[in-house]
């Protein structure tokens, strides 16, 4: 909220909007997970358990004070520089910063979608084995202990609790690692110890404007502990919709700026990029409902109408290029509507 007020006062309209836009997101789902532990809908009426709290303090125990030494690091490197080579240094930054990404660091931008994607779709793959070895482990311990454990994540059930919490884990770590970066890239640039970074993003995004990674992870944390609760279709949906935003963007993206020609409007998207765009979000869409059918039966219907109803949407987003990070609106959107959808239909 800090960046926010600093963007408002700084006059900078695009990265206030987008700033405001991730902090209310954050807030409304931090706020509707608190009611639905409240009133019983949420796992066992905790945000985490044991043993993922355990590890998130462990994390940020360790995370912190270790950030905190490569940022003390940087300022002693920028202490020792001489004044030319700091003057150097300043204008190749600032000239880095008039330039258009280049298109290979535009892909590695993409390319770092798909770490997040592969952690939400620890529901259905890595999760199971994890929870598996934790009940090989668990065999070497008093039945007792066992059978709290099975009967807390209802293991029997065959219910993905075991596997929410883990995503949950993962995803709030990725969270405070990356907020706590990029709340130093912003508040004190020179000490950002983690510059090459800086090459990944945008003109626009290097200075008040909180990162595109920042509004990836927000946007997935948020629909996680919002939709995650009510399995299997929480997570069913948040891989779908998920899925479908990250491929279409990445689609969309690349073959706009290698193929496309004709402009939308005055922005830099174009037509080719996305129709691009919306064919890989059908397609995946359809592609990711077959494959975890295995998990949540569908009927043929969802498998026709959710990728169209989701391509639709992105499709909608792309086209209005809202100031609003796509990482964002992309994920949040899609998942509310097929989520509410998803609720009337099946």
């Amino acid at each position: 909220m800090y960046i926010t007020f600093l963007s408002y006062k700084e006059k900078e309209k695009e990265a206030f909007i987008n700033n405001i836009a991730i902090s209310v997101v954050f807030l409304v789902a931090l706020t509707t997970n608190v009611i639905f532990i409240h009133i019983g809908w949420a796992f066992h009426g905790d945000f985490l358990v044991f043993p993922f709290d355990i590890l998130m303090i462990l994390f940020i125990c360790i995370f912190l004070p270790l950030f905190g030494l490569l940022i003390l690091r940087e300022k002693r490197i920028i202490k020792n520089m001489s004044k030319k080579k700091e003057k150097e240094r300043d204008s190749v930054s600032n000239e880095k910063e008039i330039k258009k990404l280049p298109l290979k660091f535009d892909i590695y931008r993409k390319l770092t979608h798909l770490v997040v994607l592969s952690i939400i779709f620890f529901y259905f793959t890595l999760g199971f084995l994890i929870q598996n070895l934790f009940i090989y482990l668990l065999s070497f311990y008093p039945p007792e202990i066992s059978n709290a454990f099975f009967s807390f994540f209802l293991i029997d059930g065959n219910l993905m609790i075991f596997t929410q919490y883990l995503v949950t884990f993962l995803v709030g770590i990725s969270v405070i690692g990356l907020l706590s970066a990029d709340i130093v890239r912003i508040l004190k640039p020179e000490f950002y110890p983690l510059k090459p970074v800086n090459k990944i993003l945008r003109p626009k995004e290097l200075k008040l404007r909180l990162g595109p990674q920042i509004s990836m992870a927000i946007g997935c944390f948020s629909i996680i502990i919002i939709f995650g609760w009510l399995q299997p279709l929480g997570p069913f949906i948040i891989c779908l919709s998920m899925t479908m935003a990250i491929l279409s963007d990445m689609a969309s993206n690349i073959v706009g700026r290698t193929l496309g020609k004709r402009k939308i409007r005055n922005t830099e998207k174009t037509w080719e990029g996305w129709i691009a765009g919306l064919i890989v979000a059908y397609l995946s869409g359809v592609i990711i409902i077959l494959i975890l059918r295995f998990f949540y039966k569908t009927e043929l219907l969802v498998l026709m109408i959710f990728p169209l109803i989701g391509t639709l949407i992105i499709g909608f987003l792309d086209y209005s290029n809202p100031e609003i990070d796509d990482n964002l609106t992309y994920n949040v959107l899609t998942s509310s509507i097929l989520f509410i959808l998803a609720l009337l239909i099946i």
